[in-house]
């Protein structure tokens, strides 16, 4: 998911910076779909999450 995730923002970045709005907010929802499920997996599991980010 987090290379799903890299790959994401990159099609984000490239379209913005081309002006072409309207084709990166499809990318956008995926995007936040993404981290809204990882933000619930972390906050699920918090000392695993603590842990993994020492």
């Amino acid at each position: 998911l987090l290379e799903e995730n890299d790959q994401l923002i990159r099609c984000i970045v490239e379209y913005q910076n081309k002006g072409r709005a309207n084709e990166f907010v499809q990318y956008q929802h995926v995007l936040h779909r993404n981290l809204i499920y990882l933000a619930t997996i972390a906050d699920a599991n918090p000392t695993r999450a603590s842990k993994a980010m020492e």
